[in-house]
């Protein structure tokens, strides 16, 4: 395990335990805080990623598939709706690979989008 994830990266941590609405079970998540909230707060913001397409407006594809560290790549869409806050290191976080530039970029327009 690392010690800080960076922002854009793809980790799979164990999002229970979860209710209503919220994702469930272990899965892989991306990073959208910066290095300096993770480091000063030692909690992560990240939003899941589910493989169901259903067509969301705060969905954010992964357009290409992504290659992860020793395993195929993921496929998917960044559910923004879903962000929380999460103590990556209680929740034994793996560090699983990194989306692109355009894609963080993304993420965060709709982020500060939904917030300001």
């Amino acid at each position: 395990m690392i010690a800080h994830f960076a922002q854009g990266d793809i980790i799979r941590v164990d999002f229970d335990p979860a209710a209503g609405h919220e994702q469930i079970k272990r899965r892989y998540a991306v990073v959208v805080s910066n290095a300096a909230f993770n480091r000063i707060c030692n909690l992560t913001m990240v939003c899941p990623i589910t493989s169901t397409d259903n067509g969301y407006p705060l969905h954010v594809d992964l357009q290409e598939p992504t290659t992860l560290l020793g395993t195929s790549a993921i496929t998917g869409f960044v559910q923004i709706e879903q962000l929380k806050s999460l103590d990556l290191h209680a929740r034994h976080a793996q560090y699983c690979g990194t989306v692109s530039d355009a894609i963080r970029t993304r993420l965060t327009e709709l982020i500060l989008a939904c917030v300001m």
